[in-house]
């Protein structure tokens, strides 16, 4: 059963199976103007947009020295942008505390596998060289990603296990090859989101069928997960990517890798960057908030 508010956003919803031929240019405008339409920004103390190595960011700081959250926002790795993505952003710096470095890279199909993961490890190899002078404490940085987003953190960690303390990964696309009961049984067009819609993604990001199955590509077929950092994943009940981001998380455990698994009931894909429309998000950034204070913490001690 879909929670109140869940059936509420996706009766408003315009649900897009993938398929056919799309004018990603008028989609892309599309999607950028209704999300600085729909959502007011609040003030963080610091921000700005800046060049990492070639690739643009932009930093939210609520205060000085604060540990750092590498943000990397979904939409499939075609859609989507720092500005789309902005207004939770500077949510998500107050709520918890932490600086952000959001990575604006480079989107599919016109910059497929591995363009994406490449300006995402660019942006973390640049945010530990410049700390200082961006009044940041990168002693302690942990990555957090929506959807594709998150794939590409899972993806990074499994290129890089020492890259991060941390990985927050939010309805992560995890296997491009999945076949689960949830793409079965959660593609329904009155959740918002189908099988075909993620197909067609990944035929976007991954063109090669042979490359799919790279582990940083597709992290939940990774061999040996036991070096990778510690996890947060959220899933939410009616989610075509339910079951392979909690099988993730399953194999993240039963590699004595410290990992929580939390899943939203009553939602749908997309409720993590709405907290203004769902309480489901506002209840998993005071989760997140609190695992981070925890990570901070424990480090300290």
């Amino acid at each position: 059963m879909l929670y109140p508010q869940a059936r509420t956003a996706v009766a408003d919803a315009d649900v897009d199976a993938g398929a056919g031929v799309r004018d990603l240019a008028a989609e892309r405008l599309a999607d950028r103007e209704a999300a600085l339409a729909e959502t007011i920004r609040i003030d963080v103390a610091h921000v700005a947009d800046l060049d990492a190595d070639g690739v643009p960011v932009r930093l939210y700081r609520p205060e000085e020295d604060t540990p750092v959250l590498l943000y990397v926002h979904g939409g499939g790795w075609v859609f989507h942008d720092l500005d789309t993505h902005d207004a939770f952003c500077r949510y998500l710096a107050n709520a918890t505390g932490w600086s952000l470095l959001a990575v604006g890279y480079r989107l599919a199909p016109e910059h497929p596998y591995p363009a994406p993961l490449d300006d995402v490890a660019t942006a973390l190899t640049w945010l530990r060289a410049h700390g200082d002078e961006l009044e940041v404490d990168t002693t302690l940085v942990a990555g957090i990603g929506d959807s594709s987003g998150a794939n590409l953190i899972a993806g990074l960690c499994v290129r890089d296990p020492g890259a991060l303390a941390y990985q927050v990964l939010v309805y992560p696309v995890l296997d491009a090859l999945a076949d689960t009961e949830s793409r079965r049984t959660e593609s329904v067009a009155e959740n918002g989101f189908v099988a075909a819609d993620i197909d067609w993604y990944w035929d976007q990001y991954v063109p090669s069928a042979q490359v799919r199955a790279e582990p940083e590509v597709s992290p939940l077929r990774a061999v040996d997960v036991s070096g990778l950092p510690p996890a947060l994943v959220i899933t939410a009940e009616h989610d075509l990517l339910r079951d392979e981001g909690e099988a993730y998380a399953a194999r993240l455990a039963d590699a004595g890798v410290s990992t929580v698994a939390w899943r939203a009931l009553g939602m749908t894909h997309g409720f993590w960057r709405r907290p203004w429309e769902f309480d489901a998000s506002r209840s998993a950034v005071r989760l997140v908030a609190g695992t981070l204070r925890d990570l901070a913490a424990s480090l300290r001690d």
